[in-house]
């Protein structure tokens, strides 16, 4: 990336004057225009001269059949890391959040699938989730909960981590008694063991347990990969398709192929998250995407914690966002995660 120049508070005033508004229209913008913008008390003519020095600096560019200017790449860099003001969601936006998360279980495909549709709903744009692999992650406890006379809940949890809940059917009653000391033994020789620990191990570890329920051991064992397996590699998961491609900058045939090819290929997503380093807010625009197929969007993530490894949350679309809002936005939901993860409900 090139040097950011340094800018005087007139050029400042008007390059966010220019970003400002092109976020808001999506239209190039002219020197009329932001003579007019309440706060820019400047005429036309020195608006135009001091656009004509952005665009020799390379913040502006000049699209060929307009006569207004847009950011370039480097403009948006210089607005972002300079010229930005974050804007705080408003109590609404942060209730709805919560709302929609509190509604989600502590079960990990769970949670994902309903953040990424309430990230979609609240930036228009595609939502992605990435879920770590937890192979290492380490198992916190077994709650074996009595639903009926044959039927119970499996609850398995990790530390500082998600759930995972399966509905079991054994042949024979289970006794409250036989079920607590199942329970018991489950957690004293499986509980502080990685998940990888558990599949390798449990056969030796729970093969003889005395007074517990036979066939629901046997189950355990049999069922350990399936049981003990919360996602082994690197998922990613996507939201607001409809909703990206709503945005005029995918307007056309072509724009909308490269989107729709982003979408199609996770394996380029991951690509792209891989490049977010960053464990707060990570904004990358145009061309410092890792992918020239990403050359024209932006990608704004946080980091969540999802047990021993981090995850990524956050949303690509068109370099013409309102990066100040979904910093915020991207930002509370990473948290508003790592608080359900942890049990929690409502952030204080």
């Amino acid at each position: 990336m090139s040097r950011l120049p340094s800018l005087s508070s007139r050029e400042r005033d008007i390059l966010r004057a220019v970003v400002q508004h092109f976020v808001l229209t999506a239209n190039p913008v002219g020197s009329r225009q932001l003579s007019r913008k309440q706060g820019v008390d400047l005429s036309p003519a020195t608006i135009r001269n001091v656009m004509a020095d952005l665009e020799e600096m390379g913040l502006l560019c000049h699209p060929h059949t307009s006569a207004g200017r847009v950011p370039s790449d480097l403009g948006y860099r210089l607005y972002v890391d300079d010229l930005m003001e974050s804007r705080e969601l408003t109590h609404e936006e942060r209730e709805e959040i919560e709302r929609e998360l509190e509604g989600a279980s502590q079960d990990l495909d769970d949670l994902m699938a309903v953040t990424a549709r309430v990230l979609s709903s609240a930036s228009k744009l595609l939502s992605i989730v990435m879920v770590p692999a937890l192979d290492e992650a380490i198992l916190d406890r077994i709650e074996l909960v009595r639903l009926s006379e044959n039927r119970l809940l499996v609850v398995i949890s990790l530390q500082s981590g998600p759930v995972k809940t399966i509905m079991v059917e054994v042949e024979h009653t289970l006794g409250e008694e036989q079920l607590r000391i199942t329970s018991q033994a489950l957690n004293s020789r499986l509980a502080g063991l990685s998940l990888h620990e558990v599949r390798a191990q449990i056969g030796e570890r729970i093969a003889r347990i005395p007074a517990a329920h036979a066939g629901l051991v046997r189950f355990f064992v049999d069922s350990a990969d399936r049981l003990f397996s919360f996602s082994d590699r690197e998922e990613v998961m996507i939201g607001g398709r409809v909703q990206v491609l709503a945005q005029p900058e995918f307007s056309d045939p072509q724009s909308m192929r490269g989107i729709i090819e982003l979408i199609e290929d996770k394996d380029i997503i991951v690509h792209l998250l891989h490049a977010q380093t960053s464990e707060n807010v990570n904004i990358s625009i145009g061309g410092e995407n890792p992918d020239w197929r990403a050359k024209d969007l932006s990608v704004l993530t946080s980091t969540y914690q999802a047990a021993t490894r981090s995850g990524k949350v956050g949303v690509i679309g068109p370099k013409r966002m309102d990066y100040g809002k979904l910093k915020s936005l991207v930002e509370f939901t990473a948290k508003m995660i790592n608080h359900r993860l942890e049990g929690g409900t409502k952030l204080k």
